[in-house]
């Protein structure tokens, strides 16, 4: 299957559910009762749903919260009601109007209602002094919360922008207490209290996180599990654990090699599920820092990689399977092959690439060029993409030193630019280029956007896309960024990822989809042990 027809494959999955009673009497009826074990990469920094960044938390955060909106299970990417019962959209008035749920507790056993959407959206889009909310950008047009009533909350938009409907379906919006937020606005980075399916139990950092079965989670016979235990480990510990059944997954996935090696060992025992992945790595360049702040130096180093050829050796033995620029490859965003090979970067000729990517060097004084490249020492794919680059630059006659750090570290460099050049990982939550193109806008208008570069062009073009509701002309403000972007080469996507996740065959109700972050809260997921 061709990667556009696994997407369009994983967009239909919803469609494909049957109708009828004797469809329904096919269907398995989730059995109550286990535990689930499933390995998580990292530790959180901390509990705060706002301010993670990375889908580690989230893993351990999502089954205690609950959202305004949420991915509907089964069918992605359809979007329904988590907290909101219903809700009405009003371009002229530029308005979101959501009606909640009744009878939706807390952990605490309180009620939640309109006020705690006001207060914990209030904290995400202007939050107080110490808080970090990760994703501001992404609230940037809501204007005004009300508190219609207790049961309906109103959004006012600063202009009409249909992206923003996405955004209150994200996992990270956890809703909190207004109440406990009114006593100390940093509660959840210490105190896990939310209305999710699981009530938060137990963390030893480095090894466990458990969580129980909320009694009174608003979904009626829901969750199916009696508890959740996540188990600190990634890398080879991941498929061992997992053939030895003492994990049933990790929802994040395994290697090409580890799948293969756990369907020889346990046959129909492991159920593997593939498609292409919402993550791909790029490398961001110092636009501070000399020689980095030369647009020729860092052309020069986007020109020199074979992204066409690397993928064909790379896919053989890892999870970098693509070649492709900001948006997914043979998604509905993407820019074709053709019109993407006209950029720079990704070209085909990769040997004429390299001679105008000497040639830039020259240029700009700097053909002896040798400088540290930053490296998240996580998964062993990032290593790997790292010795990948230092080995295209090197054809250049470019000295590329990858200096592998913890994750701490590496984070920290990223945000505060204490880099010369940097691998970046980013995965999205969904294709919606609102929320994607925050990764290449400038770092004053994205905390996401890691070059600290300015460019007010980019800018411009990222919010006319937003606001633009004819398809044609937003595809064509999209072919404009990328081409400026890639021209500048302040950041540049390289290799996009296949998902393979391997779950223990007991493992059931959990959708398959293209994000890592979807699906976590293990509401419907059940064991049939």
């Amino acid at each position: 299957m061709t990667i556009h027809g696994k997407i369009m494959a994983l967009a239909a999955m919803g469609a494909l559910l049957l109708n009828g009673a004797a469809a329904a009497a096919q269907e398995p009826v989730p059995k109550e009762g286990g535990i689930l074990r499933y390995a998580v990469s990292d530790d959180p920094a901390n509990f705060d749903c706002h301010a993670a960044n990375h889908f580690a938390a989230l893993m351990r955060l999502a089954p205690h919260y609950s959202t305004l909106l949420r991915f509907k299970p089964g069918s992605y990417p359809e979007i329904e009601g988590d907290i909101a019962d219903s809700w009405e959209a009003n371009p002229a008035e530029l308005t979101y109007t959501f009606k909640l749920r009744q009878g939706v507790k807390f952990h605490d056993g309180s009620d939640l209602k309109a006020a705690d959407i006001a207060a914990t959206y209030d904290r995400l889009t202007w939050p107080p002094e110490g808080v970090v909310s990760e994703r501001l950008e992404t609230f940037r047009q809501i204007e005004k919360i009300d508190v219609v009533d207790d049961y309906t909350v109103r959004f006012k938009l600063k202009e009409w922008d249909e992206s923003v409907l996405g955004t209150f379906a994200s996992p990270y919006n956890c809703v909190y207490s207004a109440a406990l937020l009114m006593s100390d606005a940093s509660y959840p980075k210490e105190k896990v209290m939310g209305s999710g399916p699981f009530v938060f139990d137990e963390f030893v950092s480095g090894s466990v996180w458990k969580s129980s079965k909320f009694e009174d989670y608003f979904r009626e016979g829901q969750p199916y599990l009696d508890g959740l235990e996540s188990y600190t480990m990634e890398g080879p510990a991941v498929v061992n654990a997992i053939q030895a059944g003492q994990i049933h997954t990790d929802f994040r996935g395994v290697s090409p090699q580890g799948a293969d090696r756990l369907k020889q060992s346990l046959g129909d025992g492991i159920s593997i599920e593939s498609g292409p992945a919402l993550t791909h790595f790029l490398v961001t360049f110092n636009a501070e820092k000399p020689p980095f702040d030369d647009e020729r130096v860092r052309r020069a180093l986007n020109l020199a990689i074979d992204r066409w050829g690397g993928v064909k050796g790379l896919g053989r033995t890892t999870e970098m399977r693509y070649a492709g620029g900001i948006f997914l490859p043979g998604g509905q965003f993407a820019a074709s092959d053709a019109e993407l090979q006209k950029m720079a970067g990704f070209g085909t000729d990769i040997a004429a690439a390299r001679e105008e990517a000497k040639r830039l060097l020259k240029e700009a004084g700097q053909e002896n060029l040798s400088f540290d490249l930053t490296v998240r020492n996580g998964p062993p794919i990032v290593v790997d993409f790292g010795v990948f680059l230092a080995d295209q630059w090197r054809q250049i006659g470019v000295n590329a030193r990858n200096v592998v750090v913890e994750t701490p570290p590496w984070a920290a460099a990223l945000s505060e630019g204490s880099y010369q050049v940097i691998i970046d990982i980013y995965s999205a939550l969904r294709e919606e280029p609102t929320e994607q193109m925050t990764k290449y806008v400038s770092h004053d208008v994205s905390a996401r956007s890691a070059g600290r570069f300015t460019d007010r062009e980019l800018d411009d073009l990222w919010h006319k896309q937003a606001l633009e509701q004819d398809k044609a002309k937003r595809m064509a403000l999209l072919r404009t960024f990328e081409s400026r972007l890639y021209e500048k080469s302040y950041s540049v996507p390289v290799v996009w990822l296949e998902r393979i996740v391997a779950m223990n065959a007991a493992l059931k109700g959990w959708t398959f989809n293209p994000s890592n972050f979807l699906y976590l809260d293990q509401s419907s997921t059940w064991l049939d042990e």
